[in-house]
Parts: C-alpha cells; sequence; structure tokens
C-alpha cells in the first residue's frame, strides 16, 4: 500500500466543511485540515465548549432540511 506525506500547506488558502467535526475521527480531520493551512468550518447538533475556533463552528442538525440550510447559508 502506498501511503502519501501530505505537503505541509497542501490546503493552504483552502475552505473544507467538516460534518460531525467536534468528536473522534472528525475531530482529528478537522485538526488535520487546520494543520494543513485549510480554513475549516466545522458542525455539529450542538456547540462544544472546547472548540479551537468558535467563530468556525455551525450548530445544525444536518439529518434535516432546515439543518442543511442553516449550513448552507453559513458557508
Amino acid at each position: 500500500m502506498l501511503i502519501r506525506q501530505m505537503d505541509s500547506h497542501e490546503f493552504e488558502d483552502k475552505r473544507v466543511l467538516v460534518t460531525a467535526g467536534t468528536k473522534g475521527i472528525g475531530q482529528a480531520v478537522v485538526a488535520r485540515f487546520r494543520e494543513e493551512g485549510a480554513r475549516v468550518l466545522t458542525t455539529a447538533r450542538g456547540r462544544p465548549s472546547d472548540l479551537a475556533d468558535q467563530d468556525l463552528f455551525i450548530a445544525a442538525d444536518i439529518s434535516t432540511a432546515e439543518g442543511c440550510a442553516v449550513v448552507s447559508d453559513a458557508a
């Protein structure tokens, strides 16, 4: 299996949306994108108190049309 090293600036000036990015794998994905230079917007149903960047979080339930609209409008 070939594992590609990521360029430390591969996502510089890119915008990324990660749903369910406040715990577990989603949180790790958010951290990795930020390390690579991306501006990351994340969503979850509730706002955790320990977010790295409170301004780039949207509280929304994306299993509903209304929640998807909230995220879409914010992005």
